[in-house]
């Protein structure tokens, strides 16, 4: 299976994979729209003083970058939840309010994000607020480090600050003049002192402030009471169950097509049969009401795609038989009804068109068909000749107005098929009917239900193997397959038969465009209808070609 099966898999699949798609498309829509809808709120705070120090220091921020993760942990913790709670007056409990409250912390930074859903916008904006209060309140013990004390480590930050300023403008006055006395110079030199002494105690002070510094939490971006619900939203609902929907056709139609075990294309079929695909036949239904003989597209409908298919097999076998002519032709199918009567009296019809002498002879002792197609008394045919050596073909063979056509039916049905099929007379029966004819087209039962057709395969020319498209399964193909190769028979190749007329509509439309006249299309059959000798005999007129859209191909 390749990709080109595939794709012609989910082609034919098509309408499937829309339905399902569709139908979870619409379901999520409607469910979701149903759905009570939900805000989403979010107050983002960060650790540290990264962005108000105009120098930071990278072992501040890792840090702050750590304290980040243990703050996200810390905010849905129980003492929070309970304190946000109370101070909003929530009607529920921590263990509820845990699983509307998230906080992440990013890994590359220092930020801080709280996340609240609730069913009202504003409260889930109070509840996000309310909880990165409550972590900012409880932010000073986690480092270890009292208010107090931080307060007190400020307060000696501004009162040096305030001192090293003043030393510096004392610095700079003294520094400006041009002459200076004795004392002004000892005074610079003691102003020089004590401001190298205020800022090495300055610089002593701030890195006891990093500690509180690293662990300082702010508000950046509160958050805001949400205008459109965070969930549902239908369309991307919808968009996602459709997908989901689209998946499940497409695995049913995997599953399906792969426990699938039937022939559904020539590559399939020659893949079970071991054997090339040397014709496909469209599928054509049979008009109500009409009889037989309307599956004799070669005959009734001349210029139908399941005529010009026929003649095309007959080319086909007409070149795989160059260098040893077939002049005995067995047609056989692996199960019954998959058209295997049809398609020898088609086939038949189409060598006889084009000028060979044909004899069909209906070899299936079981449930002969051939006589019900042509409409064809039954009362003597090849049982005769099996019964009585001395019988002739004269007063057995029927002959039909198509020219160089023959057809000899079973005549009365025996009781022991098998034995007669495989006789020795059977054997020289069909040397006689070799002799009688250019080729002989013998219809043979189906080879999964008998052994009569593996039987006759070993002692002719050539077999076709027909394959039905809404019927053959590859198991039934492979044991009719082995049955051919147990015999000794030469099949020449598959004929698959009810191919999809979609498939086989370019064959038809290329040879209709010929119009009228065409060369096979002048015989007639005495069997026909009243009324539809005539037009085969046209080449296919008005109800030719009408019904020709309709007939069976089968």
């Amino acid at each position: 299976m390749d990709l080109r099966h595939w794709i012609g898999v989910f082609r034919a699949w098509l309408p499937l994979l829309v339905a399902g798609a569709g139908i979870a498309a619409g379901v999520a829509f409607v469910g979701s729209s149903a759905m009570p809808p939900t805000y989403e709120a979010k107050a983002t705070l960060i650790v540290g003083q990264s962005l108000s120090t105009v120098n930071p220091d990278y072992d501040q921020l890792l840090v702050s970058q750590r304290l980040s993760a243990t703050y996200a942990t810390i905010a849905t913790t129980r003492p929070i939840l309970a304190s946000v709670i109370g101070r909003l007056d929530l009607a529920t409990t921590t263990d509820e309010l845990a699983k509307r409250v998230r906080a992440s912390a990013q890994l590359d930074s220092t930020l801080l994000t709280i996340t609240a859903r609730d069913g009202d916008a504003a409260r889930a904006a109070a509840i996000a607020n309310a909880v990165a209060a409550k972590l900012i309140a409880a932010s000073p013990p986690v480092a270890g480090a009292g208010t107090s004390f931080s307060a007190s480590i400020e307060a000696d930050l501004r009162t040096i600050r305030s001192e090293v300023d003043a030393t510096q403008a004392r610095v700079d006055d003294l520094a400006a003049l041009t002459t200076r006395s004795s004392r002004q110079e000892a005074d610079l030199t003691a102003a020089r002192d004590r401001l190298t002494t205020l800022r090495s105690a300055y610089s002593t002070l701030e890195s006891l402030a990093s500690v509180g510094a690293a662990n300082l939490l702010s508000v950046v971006d509160p958050a805001v009471a949400p205008t459109e619900p965070d969930w549902p939203r239908p369309m991307l609902a919808a968009l996602f169950g459709g997908l989901l929907g689209l998946l499940v056709a497409a695995t049913i139609v995997v599953l399906v097509e792969y426990l699938d075990d039937s022939i559904k294309d020539p590559d399939a079929a020659q893949e079970a049969a071991g054997v090339a695909t040397v014709g496909t036949i469209p599928r054509m239904r049979t008009p109500a009401g009409r009889g037989a003989i309307y599956r004799l597209a070669t005959v009734v409908f001349p210029r139908s795609p399941a005529a010009e298919a026929y003649r095309t097999l007959r080319a086909n076998l007409e070149f795989a038989s160059v260098d040893s002519p077939v002049r005995t032709l067995l047609v056989t199918s692996a199960l019954p009804a998959e058209g295997k009567t049809v398609t020898a009296a088609n086939l038949a019809v189409a060598f006889a068109q084009a000028g060979r002498s044909v004899l069909l002879v209906d070899a299936d002792l079981r449930r002969p068909g051939v006589q019900e197609v042509f409409r064809l008394p039954n009362e003597h045919g090849l049982t005769d000749l099996l019964r009585r050596a001395d019988s002739g073909l004269a007063g057995l063979v029927a002959g039909t107005d198509v020219p160089n056509l023959r057809v000899l039916p079973t005549g009365p049905l025996p009781p022991n098929p098998a034995e007669l099929l495989g006789s020795e007379r059977m054997r020289s029966v069909l040397k006689h009917l070799a002799d009688a004819a250019e080729l002989v087209v013998i219809d043979a039962p189906p080879m999964a239900a008998v052994a009569d057709a593996a039987i006759l395969s070993s002692r002719l020319d050539g077999t076709l193997l027909v394959v039905d498209t809404s019927r053959s399964h590859r198991r039934a193909v492979r044991v009719a397959r082995a049955a051919f190769e147990r015999a000794g028979a030469k099949v020449l190749g598959v004929v698959l038969n009810r191919y999809p007329p979609r498939l086989a509509a370019g064959v038809g439309a290329y040879y209709s465009g010929y119009g009228e006249g065409s060369g096979d299309g002048g015989t007639r059959s005495r069997t026909l209808e009243p009324g539809l000798a005539a037009a085969a005999a046209a080449g296919g007129g008005a109800d030719s070609r009408t019904g020709a859209r309709r007939a069976n191909g089968s």
